[in-house]
């Protein structure tokens, strides 16, 4: 699929964006950070909503039963959710658009001693071709995208049963303080109604089987022609 020009403008931003905090992100999970600012936005924000909605993927994954699955971590950043779903004994393959990123997520495995459970790779999910998988996840992701449609159609074609997206809209004063720093940092962010989401979803073959709302995100869980949960 080619990019049009506005999408390779989104492309190029978020990674300049992501890229220039690579290191500072991965570090979000202890709530600390290189310099007083990114410290700051680790503690107070970045490390709860990280925490809390890495631990919704993970309950996900062992209900779900993902040990001997395939697994496409979509915008995987540092690699932690792929981390998880390897540590179940899924073969995971995850795909970023910053080589920064994609350097810490193979160390890490590495360290771990996961690394032939894992293969990481710099990608970009609307142009590039991705691999089929059992699961895909996306956390923290579709908020980068102005073409939602366009992104979930790719997304759940690749996808053989259980799809996974955390967003990080909020409450309004969340989202706000987004947008702001948006304009500050002179990258997009989109934010939608998750009834939005899941409409699209199901346009593509996927009914919602899991939605809750967190402080500051969206956790939706879709299989491919499950019923509609009550």
């Amino acid at each position: 699929m080619t990019e049009n020009k506005h999408t390779a403008d989104e492309t190029r931003v978020a990674q300049r964006y992501f890229g220039s905090f690579a290191d500072d992100y991965h570090r979000a999970f202890e709530g600390t950070g290189a310099n007083p600012l990114h410290h700051l936005i680790n503690r107070l924000f970045r490390r709860k909503t990280f925490v809390l909605r890495t631990a919704l993927v993970e309950r996900q994954l062992r209900d779900y039963g993902v040990s001997g699955r395939t697994v496409l971590d979509l915008g995987c950043g540092s690699g932690e959710v792929s981390l998880i779903a390897a540590r179940l004994n899924a073969s995971v393959t995850g795909v970023d658009i910053v080589p920064a990123m994609v350097e810490i997520a193979a160390a890490e495995a590495s360290a771990a001693g996961l690394a032939d459970r894992t293969q990481f790779r710099v990608g970009n999910i609307l142009e590039d071709d991705l691999p089929r998988a059992d699961v895909t996840m996306m956390v923290g992701v579709i908020e980068y995208y102005s073409d939602l449609p366009a992104l979930l159609k790719k997304v759940c074609a690749a996808t053989g049963d259980l799809l996974i997206i955390v967003d990080t809209r909020g409450p309004w004063w969340r989202r706000a303080m987004r947008y702001t720093l948006a304009r500050i940092k002179k990258f997009y962010i989109f934010y939608r109604d998750p009834d939005v989401v899941a409409a699209i979803a199901a346009e593509e073959g996927f009914r919602e089987t899991k939605r809750l709302l967190g402080h500051s995100y969206t956790f939706f869980a879709f299989r491919r022609g499950a019923p509609t949960s009550s």
